[in-house]
């Protein structure tokens, strides 16, 4: 409260010595432009100025802001216009017309997440399989997809380029290390090694993969290889029962290697050990077929029935006759 006191003493004080010194020396100030003259106190003249400076402050201020408005309204209409892009490529995604979002998002220059998305999938979706891997560093620098799906993404486009290929053994060589390691890329890859009768490089392929890193997939593969040598085989294959004593693959792959020694009743035995472990329809058509050509073939027919229940197990639930009343209308 003192302070206050004090402050307003001394601007009293300094309006009495203000208002003292106009009396004692107003002093003039004399403007001319042309045929006009204008003249005033010294006073007046600093008031003057004063207010012409708010008012130029005011009118600048006021004019930039209308000129702020004028890009924010810009920037709002771009971002309309960029939004109506999206869905328009969105749209033909879901129509299947991949070119022409590939032919729009291109003309963008750099694109960022949500353009890389639709790219992604308009390449995906065309089977272009090598501008797909192209984008693949853009894709996971910018997290356009999770991880799981980045990398299906990926595995999905080396596959494409496998089912393509001219020449499988150029195509390969020509894939990263980091790729030539994955399962699933390996498991196709020796099963089109084995179409086109190169038995030997699917067995090589194969029994590295299968050391480096065991998969079910791969392993069920290997007991498709019937090249020479099965009895060799089928001691690589018996080796691995040590380590893998209740994996349902082994044992279909050991059943199959089995049949190309003749070994007839060791290859029921390990059938019906995969079929036990896992029930598949791969198992049961396995045993329906090596049991139909032993000659039993009801039992044989009860799995190749299993084999097709198992293999459309999507059925969906529908009342079914009741076999005696089956009996009954037969009889009639």
């Amino acid at each position: 409260m003192r302070r206050l006191l004090l402050v307003v003493l001394a601007m009293l004080l300094g309006g009495v010595g203000v208002i003292a010194l106009i009396e004692t020396d107003p002093g003039y100030v004399l403007v001319s432009y042309g045929h006009y003259t204008l003249e005033t106190s010294l006073w007046v003249g600093l008031v003057l100025l004063l207010i012409f400076y708010l008012l130029v402050s005011l009118l600048l201020r006021v004019l930039r802001r209308f000129l702020s408005t004028r890009g924010l309204v810009s920037d709002w209409m771009s971002r309309r216009a960029y939004s109506r892009m999206l869905a328009r490529c969105q749209m033909q995604l879901d129509a299947r017309s991949f070119q022409q979002v590939i032919d729009t998002l291109e003309d963008l220059g750099r694109l960022h997440a949500q353009e890389l998305r639709l790219l992604a999938r308009a390449r995906d979706g065309q089977g272009d399989w090598q501008e797909v891997i192209k984008l693949m560093p853009q894709l996971r620098k910018q997290r356009v997809f999770g991880e799981r799906e980045l990398d299906a993404f990926e595995q999905r486009a080396y596959l494409g380029l496998l089912a393509e290929a001219d020449n499988l053994k150029e195509a390969w060589t020509s894939f990263p290390a980091e790729q030539k390691k994955d399962p699933r890329l390996v498991e196709d890859y020796g099963r089109r090694l084995l179409e086109s009768g190169d038995d030997l490089e699917a067995e090589k392929v194969l029994t590295r993969a299968i050391k480096r890193d065991w998969d079910g997939g791969l392993v069920a593969q290997y007991g498709r290889i019937s090249g020479r040598d099965p009895a060799r085989r089928l001691k690589l294959a018996e080796g691995w029962l040590k380590q893998h004593p209740e994996d349902a693959s082994l044992m279909l792959c050991l059943g199959r290697v089995s049949l190309h020694n003749n070994l007839w009743g060791q290859a029921r035995d390990y059938f019906e050990s995969s079929h036990r472990l896992s029930p598949n329809a791969e198992a049961c058509a396995e045993l329906a077929r090596l049991l139909f050509s032993l000659g039993e073939r009801e039992l044989s027919a009860q799995y190749y029935r299993e084999g097709l229940l198992l293999r459309e197990s999507n059925l969906p639930e529908l009342p079914q006759p009741k076999p005696e009343r089956i009996g009954n209308l037969q009889s009639v």
